[in-house]
């Protein structure tokens, strides 16, 4: 079959929060976008992996995030409450409308296969979808694929995990709870152990009622897998849904005589893959400082705590510690030894520390809203290296644009604090 070839300003791949933003900003300038998304729905992880709480501030993360959340509240789908829930089913309708809006063109169950380079340049990029290859060559490219995919393929450098074994923060299935009314059958299948007290549950002891009256379960923990290995990735879902059932069998038993499961997310929610390496990395000894860390390139600001899960122990184990609010600079998303290429959302040049705080949705928002101004503003003033925009053209757009880059008017966020494990400083 014959590859159709096309042409656009720009490719995001990934249509998570970063990516959508990303498109979302640089098609209401009137560029051609194309946004890339494997699975059927944009949002990520925040919509269609269940993930229904916005774990940072909301304030001051620019106008296409101020969009969602009012679109969200005309849908009469989310809560202000401490720990920002919402409904992911109408955040995915949220975000559709908002990038249609805008004329961003979305390609939905389409994957990267191959990036053609030429030096420090991207040349285009091959997708498939229903047994089509499709190549589009563009001017810039945007990685907002969470795991790093289009830089890798590029032959961008890159980190993953913690500097001695590359284990990688772990991964978690999502689920609700809905009532049925009636005492249900309580039923474990053979093989599977029962979980007989709070101290045994695999991961986060996250079971709270949502606004629509569902159990929000944040409760699964898959540890020493790689999510950039098709076969872990695989038995990391299997195991996923071991332990989900293992934890209802538990909660119906201890709270929730009549409910069952209703819901889980369609892809187990990856908390880290590859970060691609860019101009600088932002490190912990950056934002552990007694004043926020602020720079002249700074392009959005990450409000929320060090959320660093331990890397080896099942359970609520980890670091939590509440940091100042701390901007991310223009070089933690360009990525190094090309021109053309930026990064968005999980995949920016960040250590592990730093990447389990700027990971959440809100910053990943601001981010994307950042990488598609920028790239934007580079095709009009008819640069073709990234690094050659004007950065202070860029900082006054953005906050035109709603955005507030100066940390110390942010709340940081932070939900619990706890003391780090020994064991997991050694990591670090």
């Amino acid at each position: 079959m014959e590859t159709k070839k096309i042409e656009r300003d720009i490719v995001v791949i990934g249509g998570g929060t970063a990516g959508s933003a990303a498109a979302v900003a640089a098609a209401r300038r009137g560029h051609s976008v194309l946004l890339v998304e494997e699975g059927n729905c944009l949002g990520g992880v925040s919509s269609g992996g269940n993930v229904a709480q916005w774990y940072a501030g909301l304030d001051g993360m620019g106008d296409i995030f101020s969009s969602i959340i009012r679109i969200m509240d005309n849908f009469g789908a989310r809560t202000n409450v401490s720990y920002n829930p919402y409904s992911p089913e109408y955040l995915k309708i949220a975000w559709q409308l908002l990038a249609q809006d805008a004329g961003v063109e979305i390609l939905f169950h389409t994957t990267l296969q191959d990036v053609i380079t030429r030096g420090k340049i991207i040349k285009g990029v091959r997708l498939v979808s229903c047994s089509q290859t499709i190549d589009v060559s563009a001017k810039f490219f945007i990685d907002a694929s969470g795991e790093g995919d289009l830089g890798f393929l590029a032959g961008a450098q890159f980190m993953q995990g913690d500097p001695l074994k590359g284990r990688t923060l772990h991964m978690t299935l999502v689920f609700f709870l809905c009532d049925t009314g009636k005492p249900v059958k309580v039923y474990l299948p053979p093989g599977l152990e029962p979980i007989n007290s709070e101290q045994e549950l695999p991961g986060l002891h996250c079971h709270v009622k949502w606004i629509d009256n569902r159990i929000y379960c944040n409760m699964t923990k898959v540890v020493d897998h790689d999510p950039t290995d098709p076969f872990s990735l695989t038995d990391a879902e299997c195991e996923a849904r071991r332990q989900m059932i293992r934890i209802v069998h538990f909660l119906q038993r201890k709270y929730y005589p009549t409910y069952m499961i209703c819901s889980s997310g369609s892809k187990i929610g990856i908390r880290e893959g590859r970060r691609i390496i860019g101009d600088y990395i932002l490190k912990k000894q950056d934002i552990l400082g007694e004043e926020p860390f602020d720079c002249p390139d700074g392009i959005c600001v990450a409000t929320s705590q060090i959320d660093f899960h331990s890397l080896t122990k099942p359970g609520h184990r980890g670091w939590r510690q509440r940091v100042l609010p701390y901007a991310i600079p223009f070089r933690c998303i360009i990525a190094k030894d090309f021109n053309n290429l930026l990064m968005a959302g999980k995949c920016i040049s960040v250590d592990q520390v730093v990447h389990s705080s700027c990971r959440m949705t809100p910053t990943c928002c601001g981010m994307g809203q950042s990488a598609g101004t920028a790239v934007s503003m580079a095709i009009e003033d008819h640069v073709k290296n990234i690094r050659d925009i004007s950065i202070e053209k860029l900082r006054q757009q953005l906050r035109t644009d709603g955005m507030e880059l100066d940390p110390r008017k942010h709340k940081g966020y932070c939900g619990e604090e706890s003391d780090v494990d020994e064991e997991e400083k050694g990591f670090q």
